[in-house]
């Protein structure tokens, strides 16, 4: 058996490592084979950290037979995976300019297009694909992820069934039943889709990452977060952050009114802000802090997802005791403990979970000034106990501290600092 035989039948088999070996074996007896560098880019492209060497391989594919259009498909998933939308999007519109009728490179658009988060033509593009080829496993998966996201429930619905009607032993289809399912706000089917979906396919991330979603989802209240993050994900960054800053200027335009009548009201509707601000950072934490409670669902967390839990819900778990706990003693260092680490909540939300390497700094850094500047107020509180004020020093890295939290909010919702680069 030659080494490209060998080398497919592996790669066939799901060996991918062993396959890439035989793949570049056979290129060194024959390093002007387009088709192997493409059998080498797609090897590449399913094993973890290698996006960039697939994109080098395809790209020596592209340049040995550059009017292939597969190649130039290929060439677009994998700038797709690489978060690089738009150059995504160019090569499969190169793919579909030599051959407009191939059901992957109409699909390789739709999936550019998903990357953008530009909905409406994933939608376009992936019905395209299929009418090319009904039977296209990426096109009816990103058809069925588009429909979701832009709330066409009714048609999501049909997908998901067309697609588990047609290979009930896919995992991509449990997983778009999955979040279709949670999206409705029926957890306990999306679990089920979810545990199938890692019983075809136990690496699955997305298919892990719905079933914790689907155990957080057993509240009540973590579904209400759910519903208005699947609200935010039907628009592009540009729009999320439109409404981000329309809710606020709606908030302190309703607040400067309800102050001219009462005080009062003024006073509600900033609680009632702070709640929903707060409750939007802290829901995967404290979701992530009760599935710690529970010995099977556990398993399915990520130690940074575990981190969270500890941090975010054990921080306002026991920073909501220590104020109880203030009130009764009537101490101001414990009062002031209590309020830092609900601060310090905020920050820690997004400083273990969290796919950016420059993310993970920044918040952490912030989390670990706000435990450094409420040890330094409890101890100067402690040592100040026979004041009847605070001491100024206390109110300077009181403010300090808050500020860090209060900025967490914003920081939060810019992408690079959530998103990290793929390799």
């Amino acid at each position: 058996m030659s080494e490209l035989a060998h080398g497919l039948l592996l790669q066939e088999q799901g060996r991918l490592e062993a396959a890439e070996a035989c793949f570049y074996s056979a290129l060194s007896q024959e390093p002007e084979n387009d088709f192997i560098y493409s059998r080498l880019a797609l090897c590449q492209l399913s094993q973890e950290g290698k996006r960039k060497q697939a994109l080098e391989s395809i790209g020596e594919a592209i340049r040995l037979r550059a009017d292939e259009s597969y190649y130039h498909s290929v060439q677009s998933l994998i700038l797709a995976d690489l978060r690089k939308g738009k150059e995504a999007l160019s090569a499969a519109e190169t793919a579909i300019g030599f051959d407009p009728e191939d059901a992957l490179a109409l699909a390789a658009k739709a999936n550019a297009y998903c990357n953008m988060e530009r909905w409406a033509e994933t939608e376009e593009w992936s019905r395209r694909a299929l009418s090319a080829d009904s039977d296209h496993s990426l096109a009816a998966n990103l058809l069925t992820h588009a429909l979701r996201l832009q709330g066409k429930a009714a048609e999501n619905q049909h997908a998901v069934e067309q697609q588990l009607a047609a290979d009930p032993e896919n995992s991509f289809a449990h997983i778009n039943a999955g979040w279709s399912a949670l999206q409705r706000g029926d957890h306990k089917t999306a679990e089920g889709h979810f545990r199938e979906a890692l019983r075809l396919d136990p690496e699955a991330e997305m298919a892990r990452e719905g079933l914790i979603e689907s155990f957080k989802a057993r509240s009540r209240f973590y579904r209400l977060y759910l519903s208005y993050c699947f609200f935010m994900q039907r628009f592009t960054g540009g729009r999320q952050w439109m409404i981000i800053i329309g809710f606020y200027v709606t908030y302190q335009v309703s607040r400067n009114l309800l102050e001219r009548v009462s005080p009062i009201f003024g006073a509600i509707l900033a609680i009632l802000w702070l709640t929903l601000v707060m409750w939007i950072w802290l829901a995967p934490g404290i979701g992530n802090f009760l599935i710690l409670m529970d010995r099977s669902a556990r398993l399915a967390l990520k130690s940074g997802e575990k981190w969270q839990g500890v941090a975010v819900g054990g921080g306002v778990f026991t920073g909501v005791a220590l104020i109880a706990v203030s009130y009764g003693f009537d101490s101001t260092p414990v009062l002031l403990g209590g309020v830092g680490l609900l601060a310090s909540t905020i920050p820690a939300s997004l400083a273990f979970d969290n796919d950016s390497g420059t993310g993970r700094w920044v918040f952490g850094a912030i989390t670990a000034g706000v435990y450094l500047l409420t040890a330094g107020v409890v101890t100067i509180e402690g040592l100040n106990q026979g004041g009847e004020e605070l001491h100024p020093l206390t109110l300077s890295l009181g403010l300090c501290g808050l500020v860090g939290a209060i900025a967490c909010t914003w920081l939060g919702n810019i992408r690079s600092l959530r998103q990290g680069a793929r390799t």
